[in-house]
């Protein structure tokens, strides 16, 4: 649920994922949106940056059935009154990041020597260290007749 403002906007996603990760996640997202953490609060679970004129506070709260609630604020310091412009990029982005994260996370990428959780673009594990190449370690189709895609995307010429 998004709510625009003047100079500011709102946005509450709710996310099927633990806790802890998804507080990890926050961090994650906003070095990689270029937000500097300012300040945190680990008892409420709250994140306070900012990013050149811009504030961001983001809060996660366990809603107890296995999701998550995040709070996304993005403000100036001061209350806009005649503000026109709604820049929401860095809003975007973050949840953006945050998705693609959660996905990966889930879609059960992991090391094949530790099982650890992995990103799909890793060369190494950042748990057990070891290389990895996904089209090798990760996508087995060994047990995939020879030939298998050709067939069925066999080019037919006039």
């Amino acid at each position: 649920m998004r709510i625009k403002g003047a100079g500011g906007c709102q946005d509450i996603r709710l996310y099927e994922t633990d806790f802890q990760t998804a507080w990890q996640l926050i961090f994650d997202c906003m070095g990689q949106c270029g937000i500097e953490v300012q300040q945190v609060d680990n008892e409420h679970h709250v994140a306070h940056g900012r990013k050149k004129s811009m504030y961001y506070d983001i809060t996660l709260r366990d809603m107890e059935d296995g999701t998550v609630q995040i709070y996304f604020d993005q403000h100036k310091k001061y209350i806009e009154v005649y503000s026109f412009r709604n820049d929401t990029n860095t809003m975007d982005q973050f949840f953006k990041f945050y998705e693609t994260r959660l996905e990966e996370m889930h879609g059960g990428i992991k090391c094949p020597y530790c099982g650890s959780p992995v990103q799909a673009n890793n060369k190494y594990c950042p748990e057990c260290g070891k290389q990895l190449n996904f089209n090798k370690d990760v996508i087995d189709n060994s047990d995939e007749a020879p030939g298998f895609f050709e067939a069925i995307f066999k080019r037919h010429d006039s």
